[in-house]
Order: structure tokens, then C-alpha cells, then sequence
């Protein structure tokens, strides 16, 4: 199977997942909100916090050890990929332990003496927390087995796990809207126990379906492996705390400075408000996780002139599905919330607006970020956008401090991503020899111009229809996505981009005759 026919295949099969855990979670995510009250949905992603904190290094080496795999596959190296799971293995089992051994007094110490949680939400707290360390653990100790479904690009295969965990949440969120106990307590057990069957199955599937997939406990000494990981994990570390720091503090930084006793409206509009923009995001991630994988098998192969126009895709691409759903989202949040929740929290629209304005400037340049994580040469690059990341944490707070609103934390997210999608465009242009003009020809100035027409479009059907509805909103999002993709015809593909779609065109029409 070609290149371009996998990542089509593989980008399909995450955008049917998608599309559906969109839909259904749309209704799941309201039940939810209904069923645990916005005090304990806004606890929630507080206290999930701590777990993404204590979990981070456990993500950071994940993505060294896919880049390795990803990277022998691409050598058709067989005998490395084996000896690289097994290191993985090791390295992600002494991290699960050391989860356990460090993470959790750190956990149970911040619930009683650092967050601001209602005294009788304290033990349901706690022991949300210890269900998440436990699904944390074993995720953790599974990852190298997942991460093969990945470095493989047997995608489509990922999504159908995802596809049953996602039907089986959703029928029994429909049911905690008929359970009259504590819907926290449960929920967050429920989801744990559906986390742990199904990291458990898929790595069992995983040693099935791949012959890297083999354990030895013999290459588990390899400290030169090991090292490797650690070496390329060290780097990463800094820019994962970076994104850790943009991502999840500032939900805690809202519960510090807006109280859930006082403001219980502040951190679920907080949560809200990223739920839904990330739908959005989840299409254009479909695409970037196709491309991601192939970007580093193209490195591993020396395949420079195939990495760089993969590279450049991937940012256009990218952002161009970004876009494309984030403008009729941004223009009609208000009335989607209504909708969606009936009493949607105060605040929740502008957050929504505001997490859609940075994944827009993220998407910008992954594809930049990809390359640059494929060329394994991320010393330089790792410390400048993470220092940039990082340091948006106490520029927030003294935006806070200083008596900001609660959205500025989000305007101080929006200009680090700014900040750091600059950066990626002169590190790429330094380790990939990807030239800035060329990107802003290819990639910027397009998506700008197309991102306006669509823009106009919108805009001109909601001061056409000025009562709020969901035939308003329907047309809304016809109007403005035809007019990008038509725009797009003339300003964003490149020739033999409108080839491929005249052929698949052709195609489909000799089809159906």
C-alpha cells in the first residue's frame, strides 16, 4: 500500500471515529453536566489535572519510543523494532511503579491542602483521584502495545477500539441521568474500569497482530537503548511540561482564583467551553495522526524530499480542517450551547471561541513540529517553545493577580501558541531547510485567504437571520464550509492537489454509470 493511499485510509477510519464520538458526545457530555451539577463537573477536570501532572513523563517517553519504532519500521528492521519494544516495555514499567511510589501522596496532599473542593466533595475527591492513578497505571504499563498500532499506521484498526469505547461510555452516561446517588463517585469508576478492559485487550491484541510485539527479556538491559530514550525523552520533557503547563494549569489557576464555592460557574464554563472547541480540533488531529506516523518512517527511510512535502501537507491540512469547522462553531457558540445544555454556564462561549483561537495558531505549524521530532534533533527546540509555554503560567497568574477576568488566562494561552508557532517556523527553516516564505506561500496565506471568504459567508447569514435557531445554524455551516472549499480550489490546493480530486471526481462519476 502506497504512502498517500495508507495516510487517506488511515485519516477516514479516525475521521469515522470522530465524527461519532462528536455526536455522541455532544449528548453524553450535556447528561454528564446534568447528572454531577457544575460544582463537581468543574471538580472533575481540576482533579484530572493532577493525573496529566503526575502522568506527563509517562506521555513524553511514549512519543520517543513511537519515534523509535516508527523509525526502525521505516529501516525494515525487524530484529531493532523487537529489541526497541522491549526497552519500551522496561522504561514504561519502572514508570508505572514510580507512579504509584511518588504520585500518589503528591495527589492526595494537593486534594486536602492545595485545591479549593467543598468539604463534603472531599473523600469523593480522593477517591476519583485513586480510580484515575489506577487506570493511569495500567495505561501506562500497556502503552508500548498501543503505541504499535500507531508506529505500524494500522490506524484504522486503533479507531475500532475507540469506536466500542465511546458507544459503551455513551450508553452509560444515558444511564447515570437515572441514578440518583453520587454520579461522580461513579462515573469516574466507570470510566476507569472501561479503561483498564480495554488498554488490557488492545495490548493483548497487539501482541497478536505484530511480530515487534514480542517480548525478550534479554534486550531489557540495554542500556544503550535506554539511554537513547531517556536522551530524547530529556528534551522532550521540558516542552511537555510547557504544554502540560498551557493546558492544565489553567484550570487550576481559575480554581485557585475563582473559588467553586463562589464561582461555580468559572471552571465548568472553563470545561465546557474546551469540550467543545475540541470536538473541532479532534477532525483535524484524525488527520494529523495519520500524518504523523508517516512523517517519521519517511525520516527513518532518508526519504527528505517525501518528509518535507509530507511536513508542509500535514500544516495546511491541518488547518485548513481547523478552520473550516471552527468558523460556523465561533459564529453560532451561543445558541450550540443552548442547545447542548440548555442552561449552559456564563461564561462557556467566550472560552469556546478562545480554545478555538489556539488550536487554530497551533495547527499552523504542526506540521513543522512533526519534522522536527522526526529528525530526532530537538535539543534547542524543546527548551525555547516549552520556556515559551511555561512561562504563560505566571504571566496568567499575574494577569490574575493584578484583577484580570477570568478569560484572560486564555488570551495569555492564545499569544504563547502564537509565540511557539513562530518558533517552530525558525527551527524549521534551521533543521529541515523548510524556507519561512515558502511556508507562508504554501500554507499562511492561504488559510488566511480562505478563512475570510468563509468567514464573510457566515457572517452574512447571521445579520441576514437574526433570530437565533437551528435552521440558522444549519445553513450557517453550509454556507461558510462551501465557500471555503470553493475558495480553497483557487488559494489553498496546489496543482497536483486538483489533480487527485479531478481523478477521484472521474472516478466516483464512472461509478455510478
Amino acid at each position: 500500500m502506497n504512502a498517500n493511499k495508507r495516510v487517506a485510509i488511515n485519516a477516514m477510519a479516525t475521521y469515522g471515529r470522530t465524527l461519532l464520538g462528536m455526536a455522541l458526545g455532544l449528548f453524553s457530555s450535556r447528561w454528564v453536566l446534568q447528572s454531577l451539577g457544575d460544582v463537581d463537573y468543574g471538580l472533575m477536570g481540576v482533579v484530572g489535572s493532577l493525573i496529566v501532572f503526575i502522568t506527563f513523563l509517562n506521555s513524553v517517553v511514549t512519543g520517543a519510543c513511537s519515534r523509535f519504532f516508527a523509525y526502525s519500521i521505516g529501516k525494515e528492521d525487524n530484529d531493532d523494532l523487537v529489541r526497541w519494544f522491549n526497552v519500551a516495555v522496561c522504561v514504561h514499567t519502572f514508570l508505572a511503579v514510580l507512579l504509584v511510589v511518588i504520585g500518589a501522596p503528591i495527589g492526595e496532599w494537593a486534594i486536602d491542602n492545595f485545591l479549593n473542593i467543598p468539604v463534603d466533595r472531599l473523600t469523593t475527591a480522593h477517591w476519583v483521584f485513586r480510580f484515575s492513578l489506577f487506570a493511569a497505571f495500567w495505561t501506562m504499563f500497556n502503552t508500548p502495545y498501543i503505541a504499535m498500532f500507531t508506529a505500524t499506521q494500522n490506524i484504522a484498526e486503533a479507531s475500532l477500539w475507540d469506536i466500542f469505547r465511546i458507544l459503551t461510555n455513551f450508553v452509560f452516561v444515558y444511564w447515570l441521568t437515572t441514578y440518583t446517588g453520587d454520579a461522580w463517585f461513579v462515573y469516574s469508576g466507570f470510566t476507569v474500569l472501561l479503561a483498564v478492559s480495554l488498554s488490557i485487550g488492545q495490548a493483548l491484541r497487539a501482541r497478536h497482530a505484530f511480530e515487534g510485539c514480542r517480548i525478550n527479556f534479554s534486550y531489557w538491559g540495554d542500556r544503550d537503548r535506554i539511554k537513547q530514550v531517556f536522551s530524547f525523552s530529556g528534551w522532550s520533557l521540558w516542552g511537555s511540561l510547557g504544554y502540560l503547563a498551557r493546558t492544565q494549569l489553567p484550570a487550576i489557576l481559575l480554581n485557585k482564583y475563582y473559588p467553586p464555592m463562589r464561582y461555580s460557574y468559572v471552571n465548568s464554563s472553563y470545561q465546557i467551553g474546551g469540550t467543545l472547541a475540541s470536538y473541532t480540533q479532534s477532525l483535524s488531529s484524525a488527520l494529523m495522526g495519520a500524518f504523523q506516523p508517516q512523517i517519521a518512517t519517511l525520516a527513518g527511510a532518508d526519504d527528505k524530499k517525501g518528509m518535507l512535502k509530507t511536513v508542509m501537507r500535514a500544516s495546511k491540512f491541518g488547518s485548513f480542517l481547523m478552520v473550516i469547522m471552527a468558523i460556523p462553531l465561533a459564529l453560532e457558540a451561543d445558541y450550540l450551547l443552548v442547545l447542548w445544555l440548555k442552561n449552559p454556564p456564563l461564561l462557556a462561549s467566550t472560552f469556546c471561541r478562545l480554545v478555538l483561537l489556539q488550536m487554530i495558531l497551533d495547527n499552523l505549524t504542526f506540521g513543522h513540529m512533526s519534522g522536527i521530532m522526526a529528525s530526532g534533533k530537538i535539543k534547542w527546540y524543546q527548551i525555547t517553545t516549552g520556556s515559551l509555554c511555561v512561562l504563560s503560567v505566571p504571566v496568567a497568574w499575574l494577569v490574575l493577580a493584578l484583577g484580570g477576568d477570568a478569560t484572560s488566562v486564555s488570551w495569555v494561552i492564545a499569544g504563547c501558541m502564537a509565540a511557539c508557532s513562530v518558533a517552530r517556523l525558525f527551527f524549521g527553516r534551521s533543521l529541515l531547510n523548510i524556507r519561512i516564505v515558502e511556508w507562508a506561500k504554501k500554507v499562511l496565506f492561504p488559510i488566511l485567504c480562505v478563512s475570510f471568504v468563509s468567514l464573510i459567508a457566515g457572517l452574512g447569514v447571521v445579520y441576514a437571520i437574526k433570530e437565533p435557531s437551528f435552521l440558522r445554524i444549519i445553513i450557517t455551516s453550509i454556507v461558510s464550509c462551501v465557500a471555503m472549499i470553493v475558495a480553497s480550489w483557487f488559494f489553498l490546493f496546489d496543482q497536483s492537489e486538483k489533480n487527485m480530486l479531478s481523478r477521484m471526481a472521474v472516478k466516483l462519476k464512472l461509478k455510478k454509470q
